[in-house]
């Protein structure tokens, strides 16, 4: 399967379990002659009503969401990313809808307190507030999770910026199909995105985009996170940082179990764990039978395996799990004979019920469906855990209970995101994103005072 990248000149081939994509990969020449279009058309778009653009996203989700436009592109990702057709439907259907014309507005709204400040001078009690795009805007997407490029795509458009897109190695394709259904809609789109395929160890390339752009969006890990920060401060651009995150439920208090355990399962489903905002541990009040908890949690994930199945990408991934579980039983029962596991006999899902809490190395092994169930007697057990272990990676907690001083002592330890169980892949329009909003960010406020 070919694949056009409107900037690239060099042809390569890439390989995902018998998929073959021939793409244009772009050469730095490639890439700065796009920057100095784009930069050319900073005023054009500028001069791009919100409304314009709400409309173009809100007829492409629609595409999306019709299945039978999506189904192509949802095998070949599926082959791609090693998950099911049913998993990658179940991902995009749920962030497309966060496209429609009505959720991007309450997104705005929420984000930037007013509809039309993009567009015009706003009144306020010191005299009008306007907010105006930072220019270019460099995209840096990450391959873990996809619908990343969704996300970061349509706030750089919303914020009347020029946007450049570098997809990732690990899944080039998205970018390309999600940037060609815009096109179909609206062909002038290309005046202020443009995506762009490279060798990102060719030395100097990233300095070069940064050096020309006005601001950076990042989605990866720690070691690249490092990387493009000090680009952007050696450069003084504005950096938004997205990732190395680590996510978590706490069950303090529930209704049903078996209501709760099915909405934890499809939490743990998603990306494979692999997202930021998917959980890798889950604290239970020791009030609730845990036993039961863990037993049934284990039961839902496999009831998921029929709805939406695990892929797996070969023999060796299979049998790592089943390896990865094993050393997990062992060590924590050598602490606490307690220890038990809730597995599938092959390694559809694995849940490990451990009174002894995991340290930094077991949760990097919580991948394709992967957990830790922890009992705890206080919620300062938990407080204390986190701040020790997991203070600097923390996004997202699912939290089924009521009590707001442990809510407002984790949020202020740095945790940026509280969900219900069953929810934290799905949040509602104007939900901050690793504790800051990118329409607020990718914008700058300029305040006339009269």
């Amino acid at each position: 399967m070919k694949i056009n990248y409107e900037c690239g000149s060099e042809a390569v081939s890439k390989t995902f379990n018998d998929l073959k994509l021939d793409l244009n990969m772009s050469t730095e020449e490639d890439i700065l002659k796009e920057i100095e279009k784009l930069n050319r058309n900073k005023t054009k778009i500028h001069e791009i009503d919100t409304k314009k653009t709400i409309d173009l996203l809100d007829k492409c989700a629609r595409k999306w969401l019709d299945r039978e436009y999506s189904r192509k592109s949802v095998e070949i990702l599926s082959k791609i990313t090693n998950q099911s057709i049913e998993l990658i439907e179940y991902e995009i259907q749920n962030n497309m809808r966060m496209l429609l014309k009505e959720n991007i507005e309450k997104t705005i709204k929420e984000e930037l307190g007013n509809l039309n400040i993009m567009d015009k001078w706003i009144k306020t009690s010191y005299g009008y507030a306007h907010r105006q795009p930072r220019g270019l805007v460099f995209h840096n997407i990450s391959g873990n999770a996809f619908v990343v490029v969704i996300m970061s795509i349509a706030m750089g458009l919303l914020s009347k910026n020029c946007n450049l897109v570098k997809v990732s190695g690990d899944e080039p394709y998205f970018s390309y199909a999600f940037y060609k259904s815009l096109y179909e809609i609206d062909e002038s789109v290309k005046d202020r995105l443009s995506i762009v395929y490279f060798d990102s160890s060719k030395e100097n390339i990233y300095e070069d985009i940064i050096s020309k752009s006005d601001c950076v969006i990042h989605w990866g890990g720690e070691r690249s996170s490092a990387v493009m920060e000090n680009l952007c401060s050696k450069y003084k651009k504005h950096i938004i940082v997205h990732g190395a995150k680590i996510s978590f439920e706490v069950i303090d208090k529930l209704d049903d179990i078996s209501e709760c355990t099915s909405a934890v399962a499809r939490d743990i489903v998603c990306w494979e764990q692999k997202a930021c905002l998917s959980p890798r541990i889950v604290f239970v009040n020791k009030n609730i039978d845990f036993e039961q908890f863990s037993k049934e949690l284990s039961d839902n994930l496999r009831s998921m395996t029929m709805s939406v199945p695990k892929v797996y990408f070969n023999a060796w991934n299979s049998v790592k799990t089943i390896q990865d579980r094993q050393y997990c039983v062992i060590k924590h029962s050598l602490k606490d004979e307690a220890t038990k596991m809730y597995a599938s006999h092959n390694s559809d899902y694995t849940v490990i019920l451990s009174k002894d809490m995991p340290d930094k190395e077991d949760i990097n092994r919580c991948f394709y469906r992967f957990i830790f169930v922890c009992p705890y007697s206080d919620d300062s057990e938990v407080y204390e855990y986190v701040k020790a272990n997991i203070k600097d990676y923390l996004q997202t907690m699912g939290y089924s209970g009521d009590n707001m001083n442990f809510i407002e002592k984790m949020t202020l330890l740095g945790l940026s995101i509280v969900t219900r169980p069953g929810y934290m892949t799905l949040h509602y329009p104007g939900t901050s994103h690793d504790g800051i909003h990118n329409l607020y960010d990718m914008t700058l406020l300029a305040s006339r005072q009269v």
